[in-house]
Formats: C-alpha cells, sequence, structure tokens
C-alpha cells in the first residue's frame, strides 16, 4: 500500500494567488520557503502523494470588484460572478508543481493530489480583513476579501460553467505541462457538509441542492477527464460514497471512525479503486478495531494495509486540529525505511 499525507495547506485559503496585504506583505506565498525541505522530508519516509488544497474557502477566487456580495434580499445568501482567474494564483501553482518535478528527478517520484475547493467555499461569506478606523468607533471590515460566499459557482448553472471554465480549466492547462507530478484531480474535499441529500444531519439546512452538486461534480470530472487526468471526490463517510452512486477513476472516503464506525474492506465502485484521503493521526479518534494500546499511525496504515486500500493519508502533516499527531517513526515504520 502507497502511504500518502495531507499537507493540505500552509495557509488556508491564500496559498495560491494574491492575499489581503496585511497578511502577506510579500508576493510570495510562505510555502515557497520551506516546501522543498518537506518534499524530500516526505520522500525519506516513503511518502509518495501530498494532498494539498488549492483554493479552500476561495478567499483569493476573486476579490476586490470581483469578491462576493451579500444578496440585497435573502438574508445570509451571497451573489458570486466569476471573473478570470487570478495569473498570480497560476504562477503560485505552477511553481509548486515544479518544485515537485525538482524533487522528484532526484529521487523516488513524489505527485501532487491538488484539492480544487474546500467545502466551506459555499457557505455564508465571510470579511475576515479589519479595517484600520484612526477614530476608534465600531469596527469595519474590508469587502474586498471575502472568504466562503460562492455557493453560485456550484449552484447556479452559467456561473457553474463560467467557473469550471474560467478556474478548474486554466489549472488543468498549468498541470498538464507537469504532467508527471500529478496524481489526481479532486474537485471538493467532503461536499455532504454543504449539500441536501448527503448531510450526515439529515434536518441540516444546506446551500447546494442534490441535483447540483452531481452536476457539478458530472461537470467537473469531464473536464479533468478531458485534460487527461484521474479525478476524485473527497467524501467525508464512506456511506455517502455508496450511496450518493458518485463515480469518480478513483474513489475515496475519510475515516475518522470516533470508535463506533469500523473500516470496511476495500471495494470498487463503478469498476474503480477507493483510497482513504483521510484519517486522523492523533489516537483520540479511536478505531473500534484495533485495541486501546494500538491506535498509532503505524497501526492504521498496517489495518488500512490489510484491507486492501490501494493509498491510504494520514491528516495531517501541518494542520493543528485535535485530528492530527504527526509521527514520522510510525510513518517509517510502516514503509520499512
Amino acid at each position: 500500500m502507497q502511504v500518502g499525507v495531507n499537507y493540505p495547506w500552509f495557509d488556508y485559503g491564500w496559498d495560491f494567488g494574491s492575499a489581503p496585504p496585511d497578511w502577506r506583505p510579500s508576493p510570495a506565498p510562505r510555502w515557497l520557503a520551506e516546501i522543498d525541505l518537506h518534499l524530500r522530508h516526505f520522500q525519506r519516509l516513503g511518502i509518495s502523494v501530498v494532498r494539498w488544497f488549492i483554493l479552500g474557502d476561495g478567499l483569493t477566487c476573486g476579490s476586490g470588484d470581483t469578491a462576493p456580495r451579500p444578496d440585497p434580499v435573502l438574508d445570509n445568501e451571497w451573489r458570486f460572478e466569476v471573473p478570470d482567474v487570478d495569473q498570480t494564483l497560476m504562477d503560485h501553482f505552477d511553481e509548486l508543481l515544479r518544485r515537485f518535478e525538482a524533487v522528484s528527478a532526484a529521487a523516488d517520484p513524489i505527485l501532487l493530489l491538488p484539492v480544487l475547493l474546500d467545502f466551506h467555499f459555499c457557505e455564508p461569506g465571510i470579511q475576515p480583513v479589519a479595517l484600520r478606523d484612526p477614530a476608534g468607533s465600531a469596527a469595519t471590515y474590508d469587502p474586498s476579501w471575502v472568504k466562503q460566499g460562492r455557493a453560485d459557482a456550484i449552484a447556479n448553472p452559467t456561473t457553474r460553467a463560467k467557473f469550471l471554465d474560467r478556474v478548474l480549466v486554466p489549472l488543468l492547462e498549468v498541470s498538464e505541462a507537469h504532467r508527471d507530478a500529478v496524481y489526481a484531480w479532486e474537485l471538493i474535499n467532503e461536499p455532504e457538509w454543504v449539500t441536501d441529500g448527503w448531510h450526515l444531519d439529515p434536518r441540516a439546512e444546506c446551500p447546494i441542492g442534490e441535483d447540483e452538486m452531481r452536476t457539478f461534480l458530472d461537470e467537473g470530472r469531464a473536464r479533468i477527464r478531458a485534460a487527461g487526468f484521474r479525478s476524485t471526490v473527497g467524501f467525508a463517510s464512506v456511506d455517502t460514497l455508496h450511496a450518493s452512486g458518485v463515480v469518480a477513476e478513483i474513489n475515496q472516503f475519510h475515516h475518522y471512525p470516533a470508535g463506533a464506525r469500523r473500516l470496511d474492506p476495500h471495494r470498487l465502485q463503478g469498476g474503480c479503486p477507493t483510497i482513504l484521503g483521510e484519517f486522523a493521526s492523533a489516537p483520540n479518534d479511536l478505531w473500534p478495531e484495533l485495541s486501546a494500546t494500538a491506535q498509532t499511525v503505524f497501526d492504521r496504515l498496517t489495518l488500512a494495509a490489510d484491507r486492501g486500500y490501494p493509498l491510504a493519508m494520514p491528516w495531517s502533516f501541518r494542520a493543528g486540529d485535535r485530528y492530527t499527531l504527526w509521527s514520522d517513526a510510525d510513518v517509517l515504520r510502516f514503509n520499512g525505511t
């Protein structure tokens, strides 16, 4: 079994493209200074795939006059007109692929699994950049920078087509110049959390209808296939993966069992393999088939291999949440290096 890693970002939502000046005074993204060392480190651990969120919650996909705006009539809804993709974003993504190519040329290949969107992309907008007020009155926020607020890119048919053609297709064209550095293309991380009928809580109100999400996935996968890449969708649950009937060249689900859900044996869906795209590296998310003293990343990788998965990717190398307790030693032990 191959071992991958969820990087999954250096600065969530602004690793690629222009960012708020106070957040990144330099035009260069902060990952540039460290990525070569990290990739060589992954190679030494025997890691072969790196999963990385490209747009995340959308902060750098439309800013200034093209940032999302609150709907003037519908409360808590946002409108988004897709601009042409920012050339700075394209240049940053191109540079990342060049770094993967350069490191792979010197040692074992290591491939990128880019994730186009996170589900937060579709949630109501947030203006995160405070404006300075010398008078000291109530805080105001810069409408030029909006996290989230981009559900129209999936829910609105006209906006969806523009988004796929103006953002995904140019990124695929950059990828074509570095084809050997790309493992596959993932359209969206955990779409359940914003999709009616797929959300794990059936009472939840979601910004995207099931038919709208299916159409987005179908049209996005068609563009990925046309560019000659394999597609995947990062479902939060194996149950949604199976119940949705969505089939990609690489099927994917995430496994956070909370002491209750056992890891199913690997199965093909639509004749295509399934990967374990995320699982917790922290032992507090218990896997019930493993004993209390065998909850390490090594134990979980071993179980995933025994269940027949071709690739498993711990969460995560750089995130700081409660699911993360990264262990170089466990990955080295599993890979026998």
